[in-house]
């Protein structure tokens, strides 16, 4: 029976980008409604929060940029991230955490100073990985399994045909999981002639480029190097407004 996983990736290969990054953006998307709408308040959730220090610079900024960026989540996170950041820190009023002379500062630093400072490192240190990470990697690992248990599927076939095709990442990621031969002979089937198409688009771009072939105008190969780096290192799609 097919599973819901299967039912996102019929989805994703009739968006832009590459079905398996488009799988994964928009689980992230989902990931972050639930998180910061629904479980922001969650005692365990707020725990492993305040141990990475919230998220990574990645997904820090998606939550800013797409529809996720849900104010009051955001803020109640990183309270709670910086009220334990704080407690790592002298207390201000304190003569050690007013500035010191030079002096002081490098005759104490096997003493008084140097605790201080491992403390306040060490609350600026994440003690876990970006939950978001986490939990991108989970959800893509299951997807590229997925799509290599029904890649022979009629309906995700012509699906996976229709497509913009797998980036290279996700194509190693693939190659790296395959077991069987049919497997093996429709995943390349499905990405070789894409990607010889948008090698002869980048030739035909090259190629319009040199002053005797610049009346002739550009086609579909005009966007061909934009094309190339989705595909080389994987989508990053546009945020939201």
């Amino acid at each position: 029976m097919p599973t819901s996983i299967y039912f996102a990736l019929l989805e994703a290969c009739s968006q832009p980008g590459c079905p398996l990054c488009r799988f994964t953006y928009n689980n992230v998307q989902r990931y972050f409604d639930s998180l910061l709408y629904e479980s922001v308040n969650d005692r365990t959730v707020r725990l492993h929060l305040r141990r990475s220090l919230g998220f990574c610079r990645e997904h820090a900024w998606q939550t800013v940029d797409s529809s996720s960026g849900e104010a009051l989540g955001i803020a109640i996170i990183y309270h709670d991230v910086l009220t334990n950041v704080l407690r790592g820190f002298p207390d201000a009023g304190t003569p050690s955490a007013r500035q010191p002379r030079l002096g002081t500062w490098l005759g104490s630093l096997s003493g008084e100073l140097n605790m201080k400072l491992k403390t306040l490192v060490q609350a600026l240190t994440p003690k876990e990985r970006c939950p978001v990470c986490t939990n991108r990697d989970e959800m893509n690992a299951l997807a590229v399994k997925e799509l290599l248990q029904s890649i022979l599927d009629e309906k995700l076939h012509k699906a996976l045909e229709t497509s913009e095709g797998l980036c290279l990442p996700h194509l190693l990621q693939s190659f790296e999981k395959v077991h069987d031969e049919p497997t093996f002979a429709a995943l390349v089937a499905l990405n070789h002639d894409k990607l010889e198409a948008l090698n002869a688009e980048l030739a035909e771009l090259i190629r319009k480029n040199d002053y005797r072939f610049r009346d002739e105008g550009f086609g579909e190969e005009r966007d061909s190097w934009k094309k190339v780096v989705r595909l080389a290192v994987g989508d990053r799609f546009a945020k939201k407004n």
